[in-house]
């Protein structure tokens, strides 16, 4: 057992706050124009994820599915996999299709992507300038945080294969960003903005900024609103270095570097002192330029937060239920305010908790009302842990996904100099205010 995750030895799951490796997924495809994920699974499947999402980000989904019925247990399901693919091109015209296989397909051994493979060699014109990509992600593994990275992955490596493999002259101004589940499309705006004030230019997979935070168009789509263009993930190739934000996506920056060259640098999520520091310092050495005078002064306005809410901070205890990376984010900022030690929970195991000084348990809010029995100073989680809160009387701070009774969580953003000060200000005040938001 990895000495940084401990599992919960139980035989069920009580209050959990995970969310399925499909939700995580389809919020990827949201990152990508004009495309559309088709889930292969039960009847309404799609309709439950689209409803998550929808309440959390209250912008439209773009997602199909195709229904597996009693008599495709029998005679395979072959045929509404290419009718439906068939169904979507025609009529949708997309220019990304993601096909995702979830825990039924893999119980009743259906070949979806075989079938996929299949459709597209035969009808190749069709696809000629689309792409689509496969995968499966079972709800019995993984989570959220681990469905988001997968489908990067499939993506990235459809888009290489696509190419032929071929290592193209790389532009040396240009690179990569690769933003974790865990970062808002707030944060993915203002990490473009920072990246931008170098005169870098950005290709960002998935890019959630410019899908998921307010449209006012007219009419419907079924196809996603914005994100990053295929032509923008094809440049991809041409980049001269990639940044992965947070540990689950390394595997994607990994996979550019094996398969193109292209060299690769892991960040947790930019957030915090130290983490936004190492960040400016790799901005500064890329582009040969010191940047804009607005970040220094937004750094003296973090150390000066740092400064008036140290006393709030210090010696605290703080527990959490949040995917991997967000929990190891949060904790590498709280560190150097001095919290005294945080509980954490995590839906699924991860090797990268490992780096937490205390052990961190797979589990669900069960799990974490047991180690706020023990005392504790501020209670973060998803919505689903609001009442649990408030029932053990610790202040509650909606972080993760999804948070449904908060207006603008998507836009809230916890990055660099000034989303640092942001977040620390907003965990300060919410600290402080303990025995004044009893209901």
């Amino acid at each position: 057992m990895d000495k940084g995750d401990r599992t919960a030895a139980k035989p069920l799951s009580v209050n959990p706050f995970q969310t399925s490796q499909i939700i995580g997924a389809v919020l990827a495809l949201q990152g990508i124009y004009r495309a559309v994920p088709i889930l292969h699974g039960a009847q309404g499947c799609a309709e439950s994820v689209k409803t998550v999402l929808s309440r959390h980000f209250r912008e439209p989904i773009s997602i199909q599915n195709i229904a597996i019925h009693e008599q495709n247990l029998i005679f395979g399901g072959e045929k509404g996999i290419r009718d439906m693919i068939r169904l979507v091109v025609e009529k949708y015209n997309p220019d990304v299709l993601a096909l995702i296989g979830t825990s039924i397909t893999e119980v009743v051994g259906e070949d979806l992507l075989g079938t996929a493979e299949g459709y597209y060699r035969q009808h190749k014109m069709m696809f000629k300038d689309k792409l689509m990509c496969g995968l499966y992600l079972p709800d019995y593994e993984g989570s959220m945080e681990s469905g988001y990275a997968k489908s990067v992955y499939a993506v990235i490596q459809k888009v290489i294969q696509n190419s032929g493999r071929i290592v193209r002259k790389k532009k040396r101004n240009r690179i990569n960003l690769l933003p974790g589940a865990h970062l808002t499309p707030g944060d993915v705006m203002e990490l473009k903005e920072m990246i931008a004030s170098f005169d870098i230019e950005v290709i960002v997979l998935p890019d959630l900024s410019s899908s998921l935070t307010g449209h006012l168009m007219t009419g419907h789509t079924p196809l996603s609103r914005g994100g990053v263009p295929l032509d923008y993930l094809r440049e991809m190739l041409t980049s001269t270095y990639t940044l992965a934000l947070g540990g689950s996506m390394e595997a994607c920056a990994k996979l550019l570097k094996e398969e193109l060259q292209i060299p690769y640098q892991v960040f947790q999520g930019v957030t915090g002192l130290r983490e936004t520091d190492e960040f400016f310092l790799f901005l500064r050495q890329f582009s040969q330029s010191d940047g804009q005078n607005k970040y220094r002064w937004q750094r003296q306005f973090l150390l000066d937060c740092m400064l008036d809410t140290r006393s709030v901070f210090r010696g605290k205890r703080i527990i959490a239920a949040l995917e991997p990376d967000h929990l190891i984010a949060l904790y590498q900022c709280l560190a150097e305010l001095g919290i005294k030690s945080v509980g954490s929970v995590i839906p699924a195991g991860s090797p990268a908790v490992a780096a937490m000084p205390e052990a961190v348990q797979t589990g669900d809010l069960e799990d974490l009302e047991r180690m706020a029995a023990g005392g504790a100073d501020l209670w973060v989680s998803n919505a689903y842990g609001e009442r649990h809160a408030l029932k053990s009387g610790i202040p509650f701070l909606p972080l993760g996904f999804p948070v449904f009774n908060r207006f603008g969580a998507p836009a809230n953003i916890s990055v660099g100099y000034r989303g640092t000060a942001d977040l620390l200000n907003n965990i300060a005040n919410t600290m402080n205010s303990k025995g004044r938001n009893r209901r």
